[in-house]
């Protein structure tokens, strides 16, 4: 039973990218090796980078990482060109491999082949040419046989007419970007933030004013046909200003004091007192340590005496609240 769902969790083997030892770069993916059977990855083969040198096959499970970016090995490279073992038993499927369609004359071009990291168990192919349009994604479920540089898959022309299109990583990050700068009228801020396109899952790393516009971001990507998952991992300064003053409250150097929390995509501003110079680091370090900090702008003074945080109504004039952590608000 598969216990992997996620397209960014399955490791994603594309011929020819590079292959990297504990050590260093190595060579690049000559071919992968199935059981028919089990349709479980046992091997993969690895052409080194030295001249003449021959493809040797590894065990699965040497595999650390596989992605767009290159496989990663858990030996060294000495390790490798120690491996004498060329050639094994089962299916081997390369960059030459066809998918034919049951039952019918067309034939595609295998470009990469996915797994369940755990165990090697087949989860989808990518496919060239098998759609007269465009790439396609085809799961484990419409495979029929796998034998040595063949792959027979059956689908109805229905079902070929809607699976999913593949679209290489690079186009896919230029139409996001140019998606998100079409947010333009939102105020959308995207200094704070990163996108990135691996193995046609996006990722959203970084800050944003709200979590609000996180989600906006997240739906306006979603509208990018090609894509297969979104990561998003924005932090909203609402959520942040949230985190630190829950952080702050719970700490025992810091939980009464008059600190006032002001985040600009993750850029930190502390306003209000701390009651003695030896509190000062000891709020850096509670405001530092939580996720999404990237910088810490401190403006607190000491003031042995203060127990209200001054706040500015829209009027301008100044009024004072309670310490943010008592959850009692009293500005008057």
């Amino acid at each position: 039973m598969q216990t992997t769902t996620n397209i960014s969790q399955m490791w994603k083997f594309h011929f020819g990218r590079k292959i990297l030892c504990a050590n260093g770069e190595a060579g690049s993916l000559a071919h992968v090796v199935f059981e028919n059977t089990t349709r479980r990855m046992t091997h993969l083969g690895v052409k080194p980078s030295h001249l003449f040198s021959k493809t040797v096959d590894l065990p699965y499970d040497t595999v650390v990482e596989a992605t767009g970016d290159g496989i990663r090995l858990s030996i060294t490279y000495e390790e490798l060109m120690a491996v004498s073992k060329i050639g094994v038993q089962g299916a081997v499927l390369d960059h030459r491999s066809l998918v034919e369609r049951v039952g019918s004359q067309d034939k595609g071009i295998l470009l990469l082949i996915a797994v369940h990291p755990e165990d090697g168990a087949l989860a989808y192919f990518v496919v060239r040419r098998l759609h007269p349009e465009h790439a396609i994604l085809l799961r484990e479920q419409y495979v029929k046989a796998i034998a040595s540089r063949q792959v027979d898959v059956a689908l109805s022309d229905a079902t070929l007419s809607v699976l999913p299109s593949y679209r290489p990583d690079d186009e896919l990050q230029q139409e996001i970007e140019r998606v998100l700068f079409d947010l333009t009228p939102l105020h959308l801020d995207m200094r704070g933030f990163t996108v990135r396109v691996l193995d046609s899952v996006v990722y959203l790393n970084g800050n944003i004013s709200s979590q609000l516009r996180a989600d906006i971001v997240e739906n306006q990507v979603w509208s990018v046909p090609g894509l297969l998952e979104i990561k998003n991992n924005l932090l909203g300064d609402d959520r942040l200003a949230a985190d630190l003053a829950m952080a702050l409250a719970q700490d025992p150097r810091t939980h009464d004091l008059p600190i006032g929390i002001y985040p600009r995509l993750g850029e930190v501003r502390l306003r209000g007192a701390v009651h003695s110079n030896q509190q000062m680091p000891a709020v850096e370090e509670v405001v530092a340590r939580c996720s999404g900090v990237r910088a810490v702008i401190n403006d607190l003074a000491v003031n042995a005496h203060a127990e209200l945080l001054s706040v500015l109504l829209p009027t301008g004039i100044e009024a004072e609240d309670k310490v943010p952590g008592k959850y009692v608000r009293h500005t008057k």
